[in-house]
Formats: structure tokens, sequence, C-alpha cells
């Protein structure tokens, strides 16, 4: 039935002349998960800590290469509880790095791109170990995934 469904909307875009020609493939493992959610919610369901995280670009400016850099927890949420620290700025204005997470699990994240491909494999209500890097330190700090805000 799903086949159907994807194969009309398919033939329908060939139709409406808004096919250029270009094909793409997705993985059978993001159909599997992705599919269900959009049955059931009409809307895909993403997992994530619901905090800002710094742009790969910004990152390097600020002489971080292995990481992303969270840069806003908002205060009621599962990440502020779990103790998360955003970054600020300090008496003089200048940037006191927040948090920065260097991995999930055990999974090593070196950027924004990988946190959020990590991210991918989890569920809304699942708990992650996130690894982070405060300032000299490394702390482990558990986290309850919410569904991510667009």
């Amino acid at each position: 039935m799903l086949f159907c469904r994807v194969h009309a909307f398919v033939s329908f875009l060939a139709i409406a002349g808004t096919s250029a020609g270009v094909g793409f493939a997705i993985p059978s493992s993001t159909v599997l998960r992705i599919v269900p959610q959009l049955i059931q919610f009409g809307k895909v369901v993403r997992a994530g800590v619901n905090v800002d995280i710094a742009p790969d670009l910004i990152a390097n400016q600020l002489n971080v290469r292995n990481g992303a850099i969270v840069l806003l927890v908002p205060a009621n949420s599962l990440a502020a509880k779990a103790g998360l620290n955003p970054t600020t700025r300090g008496f003089a204005g200048n940037i006191v790095l927040g948090d920065i997470i260097v991995a999930v699990d055990n999974k090593p994240v070196k950027s924004k791109a990988e946190l959020l491909k990590a991210l991918d494999e989890y569920n809304v209500g699942d708990k992650v170990v996130l690894m982070v890097q405060r300032g000299s330190e490394k702390l482990e700090l558990p986290v309850v995934l919410e569904e991510q805000s667009s």
C-alpha cells in the first residue's frame, strides 16, 4: 500500500511537469524509520537535545575543530535540567564558550552535522550520554531526548 502511495505521488510529479529527469535514492533504513512517522503523525519527528548549536563556520572561527558548540539552552528544557551550559558573553564582552559536545554514547562528534547525524539514530524519549568539553575538563551528561523543534 505504501508503495502505491509513493508511486502515485511520483507519477503525479511526472504528470504535473515538475520532474526534470533527476532521480534520487533514499537508504532503506531511512525509509523504514521515516515512513511510519509520516503515516502516524503526518510529519517526521526527530529526536534532539533542543539546544542551538553553532554552525561549523562559527566553530572554526572560534578555533573549535572537534565537537559541536552549544550556543543557547532554553531555560526549562531537558538539556538545561541535564546541566548543559550555553555560550555567553563575559564581563568585558568577550565570548565565553559553552559546552562543546564531543560524543554521543561514546560515538565521536566532530561537527554540528555529525551531532545531528548521531542523534538521528535515536527516538524521542531515549536517554543518551553526551560527552562534553567544558573548559579543560570532560563531563558525561545523561540527557533525555525531546522532539526537535524545526
